[in-house]
């Protein structure tokens, strides 16, 4: 990997794991809910956005539009409701189910080699994920880290569909991902979420730092980068190196959210982050697209 792109993989991992702190701010200490979060972080972008939306319709826009409303209103959809209750640090940890859910998808659709010691290391990853979210003080699972796996089992399907999206331009991927969120969390928080205008007033500012945050570092630069990684390098190869992500916000979150780090999350940890190191060591690289 060049590294240069090696740099700006690293600054979206920096900013993914800011917006776990921010975001889990934002839904666990205010009344912000997850779908009007994702609606007003989708009205920003689109307000930057929108001339790139009266350009030619992209060549596979079809698998696109699918790839958009996984990594757009599906992920963000599961992943706000999570980080309502489950912990930044954790939360981030989790989402490194990525790694062994790409290189499955990657083995079936993809159709990548995995060797046996990567197979055993998908498994320990999933066992480690297991532990994270059984919470044995209820008997039972925390359902914001459930919510937080489903989240990144669809963007790990998204991740993989990226390589059966032709040439388009990352703004374009940008922009129709914004309006996949604008056209799906609209509905939806008009329906299952109430009280807008009592949320407005009483939690405005923690809405739209977060919302602007998200669409600024998130949606513009780390969505719109990781686009052009993603098609750029074999998706095992991006996908492990986000790893980083789970650093900053596990950090950040211990920082300025005073969370602390239950003894089950260390031993999750401890599964999850060498196996899915194990699940990397395929370093071979694809172009998809010349620079």
């Amino acid at each position: 990997m060049k590294p240069t792109d090696f740099a700006i993989l690293m600054f979206c991992c920096l900013f993914w794991g800011t917006n776990f702190v921010v975001s889990a701010w934002a839904l666990g200490h205010s009344p912000v809910p997850p779908f009007f979060l994702a609606f007003v972080r989708s009205c920003f972008v689109l307000a930057v956005m929108w001339p790139f939306l009266l350009r030619q319709r992209p060549e596979g826009w079809r698998v696109l539009l699918l790839v958009c409303i996984l990594v757009a209103p599906v992920h963000l959809g599961f992943l706000y409701s999570g980080l309502q209750t489950a912990p930044a640090s954790a939360s981030s940890i989790v989402s490194q189910t990525i790694i062994p859910i790409t290189t499955v998808l990657s083995l079936v659709f993809l159709k990548e080699q995995v060797g046996w010691v990567r197979g055993l290391a998908i498994i320990g990853a999933l066992i480690g994920t297991i532990i994270m979210v059984y919470d044995p003080a209820t008997i039972g699972f925390d359902l914001g880290l459930i919510w937080i796996i489903c989240a990144y089992i669809s963007l790990g399907v998204g991740s993989v569909l990226m390589k059966y999206v032709g040439d388009v331009d990352w703004r374009q991927y940008v922009v129709w991902m914004a309006l996949m969120m604008f056209l799906l969390s609209g509905p939806t928080t008009l329906i299952f979420e109430d009280n807008h205008a009592r949320i407005w007033a009483e939690a405005k500012w923690p809405l739209l730092i977060a919302a602007g945050y998200a669409a600024v570092f998130v949606t513009l630069f780390s969505h719109g980068q990781y686009f052009n990684l993603i098609r750029k390098y074999d998706v095992t190869q991006i996908v492990p190196l986000t790893l980083m992500t789970t650093f900053f916000a596990t950090v950040l979150g211990v920082l300025f959210l005073n969370e602390t780090l239950h003894l089950r999350y260390y031993i999750g940890a401890a599964l999850i982050l060498p196996c899915v190191w194990i699940i990397a060591k395929r370093q071979k690289t694809v172009p998809i697209v010349e620079d």
